[in-house]
């Protein structure tokens, strides 16, 4: 069979090429009419598969012949002059004895790859492999004697096989002439130019005159399969879309097999920090700003990441990626951290430290005295943010004169000590019990212990209000409708810090002991740190009076 291109594909089963009757050394030979670069070989047969077999290729279009593999069951018997077992370089010639066993009798299989995957190689493109691929005409050789016997009588007596294909491939690594597009990207020479779509149905040769293409071969800016001839011009970056980022790329043919024998093409040497087979990704810790054009120059910014914050080095988002949850440029946070930088602790935690595996720790703030709304703590220092009538780090203690943590707007509640009963206006922060006088009992120091009873005390009261006042206002004052009045008069005097209220007194019977109690309510959390009363009398004190011992320093306190 001499001469034959055609395709099987709308009956890959119920189509082969056929030998005559009785004849046991056949030859199928292929004219491509250019120059292609042959990949690999695939053959089904109907029948059983020769007992020995040759491919063999011409690149000079049939004046001499190069045999790429020897196929045999016997190898020593049919070729005894060729090594026999693996080859160990690509060039190596070989006898292989794995593909022509007598069974399977139907549907066998004989592959041969010009670049076997077993033999590792430096570079696919340099010129040496290259030429090993290049071929105008494939032969195969076969012998139909199986093992002595003569099984052309078995099968129907025929030699048939079917599916057999070669693909030819443009790698762009040798002298070519990439015929791409339109006649503008393919450079003049003295050959004739030959493309192929592959992936046509049926798949089908085009050939051109020197530097033309013919209407749907490569359409431009796609990278199909290329065709060449001999020029000095490598594959350009116009036949694989690279996004102006690249002007070399290569073809691929894992990459055009992976895309259903769509595209392989593949960018050389990406610039400005992008990547990929079209120089459409961004380089690790750069990612694509969305705002600017994947052509652009600067499309790709690097990553902005917080050292202390930041996972893997600083690694952020290349790209948008919705269905994934991406977001170009966010960078992997520490599990306590947040913010497109990681730059900042999540709300409830604090201290933000290379050092922490989390990055930030956990807030430690009672909740009962911190405010809802906003973060629990300070982002930096970790002091709670309190509840107004509540204090400390941790926002757990009350103010002074307040008591009952809880859950409440204030945080606490006035500790409301009576004024007669109590020492003073504190009490445990627990409890809210006041500290009492001897024989009080209460909460509150309001009550009188059994076995004991409450006089009337005389006394004076003179309101603050009345009084003259020096750097101070006087403010009127409501009592609540739920408790009883702490003060007494229409209000109190608001007294700046060193301001003096006079006091007036005309009234005193008679000269004795007297205690002067002096009732005021701090707008200040904290207590006066000093308060001076100084009595100012009208006349000197009478030796014979009972106060006749009195000193100036007991009027100063």
């Amino acid at each position: 069979i001499e001469n034959v291109v055609t395709s099987f594909a709308p009956r890959p089963k119920k189509a082969w090429w056929q030998s005559e009757n009785g004849v046991e050394h056949v030859s199928i030979q292929l004219d491509l009419e250019a120059e292609f670069h042959f990949t690999h070989l695939i053959m089904t047969f109907k029948t059983f598969r020769p007992a020995a077999m040759l491919v063999e290729r011409s690149a000079d279009f049939g004046h001499t012949w190069r045999v790429y593999r020897y196929f045999a069951y016997d190898c020593a018997a049919s070729f005894p002059h060729v090594p026999h077992g693996p080859p160990r370089r690509i060039d190596d010639v070989v006898c292989e004895s794995r593909y022509s066993d007598i069974e399977p009798s139907t549907e066998g299989e004989v592959i041969y790859r010009v670049l076997d995957p077993a033999i590792p190689i430096r570079d696919p493109y340099s010129p040496a492999i290259q030429s090993d691929g290049l071929i105008t005409h494939p032969r195969l050789n076969l012998d139909w004697e199986q093992e002595g016997w003569n099984l052309q009588g078995r099968a129907s007596g025929k030699l048939q096989f079917w599916g057999s294909y070669a693909v030819v491939f443009c790698t762009g690594g040798v002298p070519a002439c990439l015929c791409c597009g339109n006649a503008e990207h393919c450079p003049r020479t003295s050959r004739l130019c030959t493309a192929t779509c592959v992936g046509a149905d049926p798949p089908q040769l085009r050939a051109a005159q020197p530097g033309h293409m013919q209407p749907r071969a490569c359409e431009p800016n796609r990278a199909q399969a290329w065709a060449n001839t001999v020029s000095s011009e490598p594959p350009t970056a116009s036949c694989c879309d690279c996004n102006e980022h690249s002007r070399r790329c290569h073809f691929d043919m894992a990459v055009f097999l992976a895309t259903g024998n769509t595209s392989g093409g593949v960018c050389d040497g990406c610039q400005h920090n992008t990547m990929g087979r079209h120089c459409h990704l961004c380089k690790p810790f750069y990612y694509k700003d969305p705002t600017k054009d994947l052509r652009d120059p600067a499309v790709c910014r690097a990553c902005n990441c917080d050292p202390e914050g930041s996972l893997d080095g600083g690694l952020c988002d290349g790209a948008d990626d919705p269905a994934r949850g991406l977001i170009a440029g966010q960078c992997r946070c520490k599990e306590h951290v947040a913010g497109p930088r990681c730059d900042r602790c999540k709300p409830g935690f604090f201290g933000l430290s290379a050092d922490n595996p989390q990055g930030c720790r956990r807030c430690q703030c009672d909740p009962r005295g911190t405010v809802a709304d906003g973060s629990r703590c300070d982002p930096v220092s970790g002091e709670c943010f309190c509840k107004r009538l509540v204090t400390g780090r941790s926002c757990s203690q009350c103010l002074p004169e307040h008591w009952g943590l809880s859950h409440d707007l204030p945080g606490c509640r006035p500790c409301d000590c009576d004024v007669g009963g109590a020492h003073n206006n504190l009490c445990a922060m627990g409890t809210g019990q006041c500290q009492c006088r001897s024989h009080v009992i209460g909460r509150q120091c309001e009550q009188v212990e059994t076995g004991f009873y409450r006089i009337n005390l005389d006394h004076y009261t003179y309101e603050a209000e009345d009084a003259r006042l020096h750097q101070g206002s006087v403010v009127e004052r409501e009592p609540l409708p739920d408790r009883p009045a702490s003060w007494t008069g229409t209000g109190f005097a608001r007294m700046l810090e060193g301001g003096w209220v006079e006091f007036h007194v005309s009234d005193v019977p008679f000269s004795t002991e007297y205690d002067v109690v002096i009732r005021y309510e701090p707008q200040h959390p904290e207590a006066w740190q000093e308060v001076r009363l100084k009595v100012l009398r009208p006349s000197p004190v009478s030796a014979s009076s009972p106060c006749g011992n009195t000193i100036p320093a007991d009027d100063q306190l």
